[in-house]
């Protein structure tokens, strides 16, 4: 028999930033099922960023199989870096398992799901939807619900602009979601009492855009939290937390008594106190090499200007212009380079894979080895060690889908350390510490609330088990071969025994369009929208 499970997702949030604003009463609904589920940490994937982790908790594996590492597919080398969307997933969803299994499936703000798919159900587009305003169209299917929603919800907005650079001097952002949360609560009121399916996997990414943007202002643990700044821009960032309450609460509601959530976040989030240029890294180990007469580009005075340029160049412009910067390079003699920056990591200039290549295939693990055994030593301007690890791609990605990943993936401090993607810094390190912004971190949080989930708040899980778990919640078998797993640790060992996991064959990913579905417009819009975010 199958029962209502919902997935109530809350991009980039963490307990420690939960916690303060659960005591002062500000989100009780939110309060209320970690009360009476099974609370605890989500890890996230590597890399920590939106598009592989959300990618990974609706389809219960790892990048290495759905193909998603970051907002671009290509690098530094590739003549063009395409936008991702939902045709370059490359392995079956959470609506194609419950479908096979004959369960309904409404997906909400789920990022890089436009172009929406057609299924049994229905689908709202979240991230990478391009367009605002009377230019919003083709973000739902049934294709008739859009015009729904935007009668339930006039203005409506699939994902809250930022601007990382210049939004934390006020309380515009906050104000501005509040506002859309009020629409996001009024679309999902309608979606869900108009059409109510069994599954429902939604995401608000609002959490993550203050967080970008507010982050020291809203850690108790944090120096600036009690500044003047921080007291007079915090309640309305508050403000904004009690009003994504309120739809936790309509999503926990629709659940019901016979139904079940997992609260959960694709990463949480700390403190960003230092940039790392990793190409000036690579260049001081003598990996990369500049051209002699791009020498001026690392002058003070120009790296000056990088920063006046990306506020003021519209975004495809900045791209386009940074994107000539890495002609700079000489890839005859470079042996690494660094990833965009949403991957954090670096590739290898192998010979065969990218465009300029000239590392034979012999050297590639040797070669990956010597970088992470720079990265170990590296040391920042205190004297003190940098790295806390350092992943090699074959030990996180696994399967059919490498083409994209990173070669070598370091962790610095605890992540408060964000690698970049420029070529025009000679110091490795620049400091950030005095701004309030934020970066992710990989321990999200989770709740899951329902018949036999125990008492808790000691869970461990991983972004991978969000899929399995919500379909055994729903009374569904579980495919094989996926990655993540139910999260048992969750149950009382007698439901467990009482109503086993049962397991499925594989699911095909189905056909996919892989072309792109953006026209050059629709391109700068979003390109605007990650570079508020500071992802390009």
């Amino acid at each position: 028999m199958t029962h209502r499970a919902v997935v109530i997702g809350l991009d980039g949030v963490a307990w420690h930033l939960l916690d303060p604003l659960i005591e002062k009463g500000l989100m009780p609904r939110l309060a209320s099922i970690r009360q009476r589920g099974a609370a605890g940490t989500l890890t996230s994937t590597v890399p920590t960023y939106t598009p592989p982790a959300w990618t990974s908790a609706a389809t219960g594996v790892n990048p290495g199989r759905h193909g998603i590492y970051g907002f671009y597919g290509g690098n530094a080398q590739s003549e063009h870096q395409e936008l991702m969307h939902a045709g370059k997933v490359k392995s079956s969803t959470i609506w194609e398992m419950a479908n096979a299994q004959g369960a309904r499936a409404g997906i909400y703000n789920l990022p890089l799901t436009f172009p929406p798919q057609t299924f049994d159900g229905w689908m709202v587009s979240g991230m990478m939807t391009p367009g605002f305003g009377e230019q919003l169209k083709g973000f739902a299917t049934p294709n008739e619900y859009e015009r729904k929603i935007l009668e339930w919800a006039p203005g409506y907005e699939v994902d809250l602009s930022a601007n990382w650079e210049k939004d934390w001097r006020d309380t515009a952002l906050a104000e501005r979601g509040i506002a859309l949360l009020d629409k996001r609560y009024r679309a999902l009121d309608g979606l869900l009492e108009l059409d109510p399916p069994e599954i429902v996997f939604s995401v608000q990414e609002v959490p993550d855009r203050l967080q970008h943007v507010y982050y020291r202002y809203m850690d108790p643990r944090d120096g600036l939290y009690d500044s003047a700044e921080g007291r007079e821009i915090r309640p309305a960032v508050e403000r904004c937390y009690a009003e994504m309450d309120k739809i936790i609460g309509l999503l926990d509601d629709y659940a019901g008594d016979d139904g079940s959530v997992i609260v959960c976040s694709d990463h949480g989030f700390t403190a960003w106190e230092v940039s790392v240029h990793t190409n000036a890294l690579l260049e001081r180990w003598g990996l990369l090499r500049v051209k002699p007469q791009a020498r001026a580009m690392q002058t003070s005075a120009a790296r000056r200007l990088v920063p006046l340029a990306k506020r003021i160049l519209p975004a495809r412009i900045a791209r386009e212009a940074k994107g000539r910067t890495f002609a700079a390079i000489d890839w005859t003699r470079t042996k690494a380079f660094a990833s965009p920056i949403p991957q954090q990591g670096v590739f290898v200039n192998l010979r065969g894979r990218e465009r300029f290549g000239i590392v034979p295939e012999s050297e590639l693990e040797s070669l990956k080895e010597e970088i992470a055994k720079r990265f170990r030593s590296l040391r920042s301007p205190d004297g003190q060690p940098v790295t806390d690890e350092v992943h090699m791609s074959q030990n996180v990605f696994q399967g059919h889908a490498l083409d994209g990943a990173p070669d070598v993936l370091p962790v610095l401090r605890d992540h408060h350390y964000e690698l970049d993607d420029e070529i025009f810094h000679r110091d490795p390190f620049t400091d950030v510490s005095h701004l309030p912004r934020g970066v992710h971190h990989p321990d999200g949080i989770v709740v899951v609330a329902g018949h036999g989930v125990r008492t808790t708040n000691s869970i461990e899980a991983s972004v991978l088990d969000v899929t399995p778990t919500l379909l055994y919640l729903a009374g569904l078998k579980v495919p094989e071969e996926l990655d993540g797993a139910v999260i048992d640790s969750a149950f009382e060992p007698r439901h467990l025994e009482d109503r086993p996991i049962e397991t499925m064959p594989a699911l095909s990913s189905g056909d996919r369009d892989e072309s792109s579905p953006y026209s050059e417009e629709e391109e700068a819009v979003i390109e605007e929208s990650l570079r508020g975010l500071g992802y390009l």
